[in-house]
């Protein structure tokens, strides 16, 4: 997910989707292993003709399937994952990495995917091959994530840090399971940010030190060997090899690179996204790439990023909380508005950077936080309890201006929210024994924060977009348009 940064609004009126439907209850079809999704102008296709993403975030999905010694939980995962089918969801962004150390490392994915350089967890890399094969039986394709700038997964400053002989990495403020408040009953939270007098940098200071990686030439070289190692991976549950498999429909590169300056053509995320880019084409020539931007810094860095020749679609995350559109804690209906006026914005001026540089645009985060004005005086902020109006109005808003979009003949072709919690709470939650809450939010931020829930709303507005989506599709390709 996301660093809070500060970004500039505007005002446009918002779109709703359709009246509520209820979520199909169909059996998706599997994923046809070698029907992979390709660009066509600005649009993604398939077999079977227009492909619109319907997506959710489900990072922990690798972890969640792994062994119960590990801190898996298998029987979750299939619910979890048959509840998001049952919603039409159709795509899944997820983690194909996560970088430890030889000691525990704060504020991250535990275990991770690889403890050092080339050593990898076997059995959570199992977990990663049961994940891609549950999703293929439900007709999910999945956007492969293979790097993050942010703390949450090592990313970025866990290679720089290897490579600068296990420098101390200046870690940003970060969620502290184990800071007060603590609930009176053992290991079930809640914590708190850490701050400078736990040490805390500035995130400056960690994106300073993380974006190392695009000059560091042994951290490059180390990131590559875990390109390769992954993307040539065979799954040991199904036998095939992840770069002959079309569940996997995209490799990207990083989760939220930054750049280096508001705009300069010398800035080193450039020739650092055309080399990756390059390296996973040549080892995966049947699937997609994409680089994993926001797209917040702006329109120049927008298209230097995208127009790299081995990338395929361009991304956009919208976060009005992080960016200082809306304050979770005002009920007000101009606050609201505030953010719905931000997103349809945001989701055409990306959608005109994107049809100018040729390319299709997928917005694959965004997210808002309950209604947690009922929640500021009580124990924690981000109780489950919290009524949902606004997120629901804001939901309506930015996934229908991207169905608009979609259906005028736009960039956009999906969406996919932050993130899927399923079945947990923060108000049942238990501290595993290796030290995990697997909420929808990542480990450095309070768990709950922007949980999807099954019960909530918003998956009945996923739902409705995708039944919307389908049914166009199915008018406009019969009548010959929607190309």
């Amino acid at each position: 997910m996301k660093a809070s940064i500060a970004f500039l609004g505007f005002a446009v009126a918002a779109t709703a989707l359709s009246a509520p439907r209820n979520p199909s209850r169909k059996k998706p079809h599997a994923v046809n292993p070698k029907d992979f999704v390709y660009v066509g102008g600005l649009r993604l296709k398939d077999g079977k003709g227009l492909h619109y993403i319907t997506g959710l975030n489900y990072w922990a999905c690798l972890n969640l399937a792994a062994d119960a010694s590990q801190g898996g939980n298998y029987s979750r995962l299939v619910t979890e994952l048959d509840q998001m089918a049952a919603h039409g969801v159709n795509h899944l962004r997820i983690m194909a990495s996560s970088e430890g150390a030889p000691t525990p490392q704060p504020f991250r994915i535990n275990p991770p995917l690889m403890d050092a350089p080339g050593k990898y967890n076997e059995k959570i890399f199992r977990g990663l091959d049961i994940c891609l094969d549950e999703l293929s039986k439900r007709g999910i394709r999945a956007t492969m994530t293979l790097n993050n700038e942010w703390q949450w997964s090592g990313g970025f400053a866990q290679y720089v840090s290897w490579a600068l002989n296990n420098t101390a990495i200046p870690y940003p403020p970060s969620w502290n399971m184990t800071k007060a408040p603590q609930r009176p009953t053992p290991h079930t939270g809640w914590g708190n940010y850490s701050d400078t007098s736990d040490g805390a940098h500035s995130y400056n200071e960690f994106t300073d030190f993380a974006n190392q990686i695009y000059t560091n030439a042994q951290a490059e070289q180390w990131y590559k060997d875990h390109i390769k190692t992954v993307v040539t991976r065979r799954n040991t549950v199904n036998g095939r090899r992840y770069n002959e498999d079309a569940t996997i429909m995209t490799w990207q590169l990083a989760n939220e690179p930054q750049s280096l300056s508001s705009y300069s053509p010398a800035d080193p995320l450039f020739p650092w996204v055309a080399r990756i880019s390059s390296y996973i084409r040549h080892l995966a020539p049947k699937q997609l790439i994409s680089v994993g931007l926001e797209s917040k810094q702006g329109e120049h860095i927008f298209k230097a990023v995208h127009r790299a020749p081995d990338v395929d679609y361009a991304t956009t995350h919208c976060w009005v909380q992080n960016w200082g559109v809306y304050d979770m804690y005002d009920a007000s209906a101009a606050n609201l508005k505030a953010a719905q006026d931000f997103a349809t914005q945001f989701v055409a001026n990306t959608s005109a950077w994107a049809r100018e540089v040729g390319k299709p645009v997928f917005l694959e985060e965004f997210g808002m936080a309950r209604d947690n004005w009922e929640n500021k005086d009580k124990e924690y902020p981000y109780l489950s309890s919290a009524g949902t109006s606004h997120k629901d109005a804001y939901f309506n808003t930015i996934i229908g201006a991207v169905v608009a979009d979609f259906k005028k003949g736009g960039a956009y072709v999906g969406t996919c929210p932050w993130a899927y919690g399923g079945i947990w709470r923060p108000e049942t939650q238990v501290v595993n024994k290796i030290g995990m809450v697997w909420a929808g939010d990542p480990p450095h931020e309070s768990p709950g924060w922007y949980d999807l829930y099954d019960t909530d709303e918003a998956m009945g507005i996923v739902a409705r977009q995708q039944k919307d989506v389908a049914a166009w599709i199915k008018k406009n390709q019969t009548r010959g348009h929607g190309y």
